[in-house]
C-alpha cells in the first residue's frame, strides 16, 4: 500500500513553477499555431499573390521558436501553415521534398553532420587533446594571463577547425580545467573564457557552418568576407570578452572555487605517438585545403570534401582503420541528424512562401519607408530585426534574413560586403544576449559554473561592443 499512498501524495503536489511554465508556453504555442492554420486557410481563399500575407508561416515559424519550441517543430509548423496557404497537393510537396535534398541549405547541413564525425575522429585519435595541450604548452602556464591566453586561442583554433563552439569547447574543458584551477581561475571566468574565446571561431574559420552560409548567401569569397566582416567581429568579441573574463575573475575570486577534485585530475595522461602523428595530418590536411580553397575560390560543396579527407587523414595518421573512422564518423554524426531534417524540410517553407510572392509585395510596400531612410539606415534596421526577430538555428537564419531582405538590399544598392556583415551580425549577434541562451548556458555547464549573471553580463558587453561596430562599418561599407 505505499507505493498507493506515494502516488497518491504526489498526485497532490502543486506543479513546480518550470512545469508551469511549460505547459503555459505550450499552450500559447498551440494557440499560435491554430491562429497561423485558420490564417492560412483565409489566404488560400481570398488571397492573391503578391501579398505581404504571403510571410505568415514566417511570422508562426519565429513565434514558434521564441517560445522555446522544438525548433523542428517549429519549422515544421510552419511548413503546414505553408503548404495550406498555397493549396501545394501531397505529389507536389513530394517533389519539393526531394528538390530540397539538392539545395544549398542541406548541403550545409551535410557539412554540419560530416563536422560532427571529424570531431568524433579527433577524439578518439587523441588529436584534439594533443592540439590543445601543445598549443597551451607553447603559450606557457607560468601566470594566469598565459594559461587564459592559452585557453581562449585554443578554443577559437578548435571551434575555427571543427566547426562547432559546443563540441570543440567540450573536447577543450576537461583538459583546461585543471590548468584553470591551478593558477585560482573561477568557474565564472572560466565559462566566458570558452564562448568569448571559442564564438570568434565560428566567424572566421573557412568551413565553418556560419561563414560557408554567409559567404555563398551573399556571393562573397572568404578572404574579403574575412576582412569586411568576420574578422572585425571576432576580433571585438575576443577583446571585449577577454577583459570581461578578467573582471569577473576579480569579482568571483574568493566566493566561487574549482573543489579539490578539479584540481587532483591536473594529471594528464601519456597520447603516444600515433596522437602526434595524427595531429600533424589533421593540420596539414587542413592547412593544404584551405590554401586550395581560397586560391581556387571553392564553392560550400568543397566544404564537404574538405570534413571527408580530412576525417581519414587524420584516422589512418592516429592508427584507426578505415572501418573505425567510418565508425567513428557515424557515431559523431548521429546527434546532429535533427539539424539536417531541420534544413530539409526549411527550404520547402522558403519556396512556398516565396510562391505567394511576399518578398516583393513587402518591398513594394515598404519604398516611401525606404525611399527615407536610405541603404544605410535599412541596413540597421535589417540588422535589429534579425538580432530581436527571427529566431531559429544560425544557418536557417542568414537563408530567412537574405530571403525577406535580400531583395530591399539590392534594390537600394548595398554592396555585397555590407550586406554579409548585416547577415552576419543578424545571425550571430543574439548569441550574447540581450536573454539568455543554450550557448550560454552550455558553456557554463562545460565550466562548471552557475554564475548565469556573470554570463550575461559578458554577453551584454560583447553585444555593445559589437553592435558600435556594425554601425561604424556599415557607415563605412555604405
Amino acid at each position: 500500500m505505499e507505493w498507493k499512498a506515494r502516488l497518491m501524495t504526489a498526485r497532490e503536489l502543486p506543479a513546480s513553477e518550470p512545469e508551469k511554465a511549460r505547459g503555459l508556453t505550450q499552450t500559447v504555442g498551440i494557440v499560435a499555431f491554430v491562429i497561423g492554420i485558420i490564417a492560412a486557410i483565409v489566404i488560400n481563399l481570398a488571397v492573391e499573390p503578391p501579398s505581404v500575407w504571403g510571410l505568415v508561416p514566417i511570422v508562426l515559424y519565429a513565434i514558434l521558436a521564441l517560445l522555446g519550441l522544438d525548433i523542428v517543430l517549429a519549422t515544421l509548423g510552419a511548413l503546414i501553415a505553408a503548404v495550406i496557404m498555397t493549396g501545394t497537393g501531397p505529389l507536389a510537396l513530394s517533389g519539393l521534398f526531394a528538390q530540397s535534398l539538392g539545395s544549398f541549405i542541406v548541403t550545409v547541413g551535410l557539412i554540419i553532420i560530416l563536422g560532427g564525425g571529424l570531431g568524433q575522429v579527433t577524439r578518439e585519435t587523441g588529436v584534439a587533446e594533443y592540439l590543445v595541450r601543445l598549443i597551451t604548452q607553447t603559450i606557457g602556464l607560468r601566470t594566469r594571463t598565459r594559461v587564459q591566453l592559452g585557453i581562449m586561442l585554443t578554443s577559437t583554433i578548435l571551434v575555427g577547425a571543427l566547426g562547432t563552439l559546443a563540441g570543440a569547447n567540450a573536447i577543450l574543458a576537461p583538459i583546461v580545467i585543471p590548468i584553470a584551477a591551478a593558477v585560482g581561475f573561477t568557474p565564472a571566468a572560466l565559462a566566458i573564457m570558452l564562448h568569448s574565446g571559442g564564438a570568434p571561431g565560428l566567424f572566421i574559420g573557412p568551413f565553418t557552418p556560419p561563414v560557408v552560409t554567409l559567404t555563398e548567401t551573399a556571393g562573397v569569397n572568404y578572404v574579403p568576407y574575412l576582412a569586411a566582416a568576420g574578422l572585425p567581429m571576432a576580433i571585438t568579441t575576443w577583446v571585449v570578452g577577454f577583459f570581461m573574463a578578467r573582471w569577473i575573475q576579480r569579482r568571483t575570486e574568493g566566493s566561487q572555487a574549482y573543489d579539490e577534485e578539479a584540481l587532483a585530475t591536473a594529471e594528464q595522461k601519456s597520447l603516444g605517438e600515433q596522437a602526434r602523428r595524427g595531429t600533424i595530418a589533421f593540420v596539414l590536411t587542413l592547412a593544404v585545403m584551405v590554401a586550395y580553397g581560397i586560391r581556387a575560390e571553392a564553392g560550400a560543396s568543397f566544404a564537404i570534401l574538405v570534413m571527408l579527407v580530412t576525417s581519414f587523414t587524420t584516422g589512418l595518421a592516429g592508427g584507426m582503420s578505415l572501418e573505425g573512422i567510418l565508425q567513428a564518423i557515424y557515431r559523431g554524426a548521429s546527434g546532429l541528424v535533427w539539424l539536417f531534417l531541420l534544413f530539409w524540410l526549411f527550404n520547402p517553407l522558403i519556396e512556398l512562401v516565396g510562391q505567394m510572392q511576399a518578398y516583393e509585395a513587402l518591398l513594394d510596400a515598404g519604398e516611401p519607408i525606404l525611399a527615407e531612410i536610405g541603404g544605410y539606415g535599412f541596413a540597421l534596421v535589417a540588422l535589429l530585426i534579425g538580432w530581436l526577430g527571427v529566431a531559429g538555428a544560425a544557418v536557417a537564419q542568414v537563408v530567412l534574413m537574405n530571403e525577406v531582405f535580400g531583395p530591399t538590399a539590392e534594390a537600394l544598392g548595398i554592396p555585397a560586403l555590407a550586406w554579409v556583415l548585416v547577415l552576419l551580425g543578424a545571425s550571430q549577434i543574439d548569441w550574447f544576449g540581450p536573454f539568455p541562451n543554450a550557448d550560454m548556458i552550455g558553456q557554463m555547464g562545460l565550466a562548471r559554473s552557475r554564475d548565469l549573471r556573470s554570463m550575461l553580463y559578458n554577453g551584454w558587453a560583447i553585444l555593445a561592443a559589437n553592435l558600435v561596430l556594425f554601425v561604424i562599418l556599415l557607415w563605412i561599407l555604405i
